[in-house]
């Protein structure tokens, strides 16, 4: 930014207000004057609603400081950056972070680059080590425990809301764990992989591959949503608390985002937010639709509607203004 920022942080002094490096790494920095925050990468770029939330949902680690500044629910987290690993004490910025721990790719997607169910120190620091080479931007993040949700946010409202169920198995009373998750994955194309993690998801349930669930016994195969490997997802959007929709409304506008899909963890959808512990994880300025039509449980949400319905209204108002 050189040229820019020199200009910039001068006229906002000249104004009366501050401007302070939030991500450097991103070169990505908060102004605040007038009682106001404003959040810019490098140049400014004004959108139809002020500010363009490309880059505040692109990179997690930004949506962690939008998340942040706004007071919003999220799990603590440290970033970690390849260019500036050198400067940073990696133990330190760790110590406030509980574990387990997630580590992931902060311009991953798709549940690539990520790291699940990390226990100690030496175990985060090894793949940070490890992986800050093949990921030029790494966050540790506490992990949280709940159902996961995505909320589906459309202006000032929720259109469509899912629980997202991790991949499992049903128990036939005659084939064992290993050969079932076969038989569920044979028309998918990302399988599970039997390894240790898997082994330990299974013997927190009691079971091991080798086992035969009874008939009808459900088996988690996965801690998380991963709809690649067989995951369920089901229509939850009457049930969403007014309380967690105006987080989510709220997520959604601190990112610029008119249309945003939001992940949280939370224990019950329906339930008021402050009688519960709640984490909004990512905010997907991209959000998939097609998850909203036939679900694995519940009725479809047509929210492709809902988004043309938007546009073709905020155009007509467009229009009238111009009048």
């Amino acid at each position: 930014m050189k040229k820019n920022s020199l200009i910039i942080t001068r006229v906002v002094q000249e104004m009366g207000g501050i401007i302070e490096k939030i991500v450097p790494e991103r070169s990505c920095f908060s102004i605040k004057l007038r009682g106001e925050k404003i959040l810019f990468f490098r140049k400014f770029q004004i959108a139809s609603d002020f500010i363009s939330g490309k880059m505040l949902t692109d990179y997690k680690d930004v949506t962690y400081v939008a998340l942040k500044e706004n007071d919003l629910p999220t799990p603590k987290s440290a970033c970690f950056y390849k260019k500036s690993l050198h400067e940073k004490n990696v133990e330190t910025e760790l110590a406030p972070l509980n574990y387990p721990v997630v580590i992931k790719d902060a311009n991953g997607s798709n549940s690539k680059g990520v790291f699940v169910n990390v226990k100690n120190l030496a175990e985060a620091k090894e793949i940070i080590f490890r992986e800050i080479h093949t990921f030029s931007c790494l966050i540790a993040q506490e992990m949280v425990f709940g159902k996961e949700f995505r909320v589906l946010i459309l202006g000032g409202m929720a259109i469509g809301v899912l629980e997202m169920i991790p991949p499992r198995v049903f128990g036939d009373g005659i084939n064992t764990v290993k050969k079932l998750i076969l038989m569920k994955q044979s028309e998918f194309s990302q399988k599970t992989t039997f390894d240790e993690t898997l082994n330990k998801i299974l013997k927190k349930q009691g079971l091991t591959l080798d086992d035969i669930p009874k008939k009808d016994q459900s088996v988690f195969i996965k801690n998380n949503s991963c709809l690649a490997e067989g995951g369920e997802t089901s229509n939850v959007t009457e049930s969403i608390h007014p309380g967690i929709e105006q987080l989510c409304v709220k997520a959604a506008k601190a990112v610029g985002k008119s249309l945003a899909g939001i992940d949280l963890i939370c224990d019950d959808i329906s339930k008021d937010p402050t009688k519960q512990s709640i984490s909004i994880l990512e905010i997907n300025g991209k959000p998939d639709l097609y998850i909203h039509y036939d679900p694995t449980h519940g009725k479809t949400q047509n929210v492709i509607k809902n988004i043309i319905d938007f546009i073709l209204e905020l155009k007509k108002v467009e229009r009238a203004s111009n009048i």
